[in-house]
């Protein structure tokens, strides 16, 4: 009888451990899906950064005309 309960308890364990690598294993997974959502996010927020520096440096290339222009016209 004690080989049959040392082989219950075996198991046992085994279905315990299962168990908890299929928890962990769906909490990864989870963990996994926040992280792509949020490097996504990063690349939208950079892709922004990008388009507002050349929104920015275009601005300042016409500010530098226009500030040209009025000084030719004070002399």
């Amino acid at each position: 009888m004690d080989v049959f309960a040392a082989l219950e308890e075996r198991v046992e364990k085994l279905l315990s451990a299962h168990r908890a690598l299929h928890e962990r294993v769906a909490e990864l997974e989870k963990e996994n899906a926040k992280l792509k959502a949020g490097s996504q996010t990063i690349a939208d927020l950079t892709e922004r950064i990008a388009g507002l520096e050349d929104e920015r440096n275009q601005a300042r290339t016409r500010l530098e005309k226009l500030l040209a222009n009025l000084s030719s016209l004070e002399l």
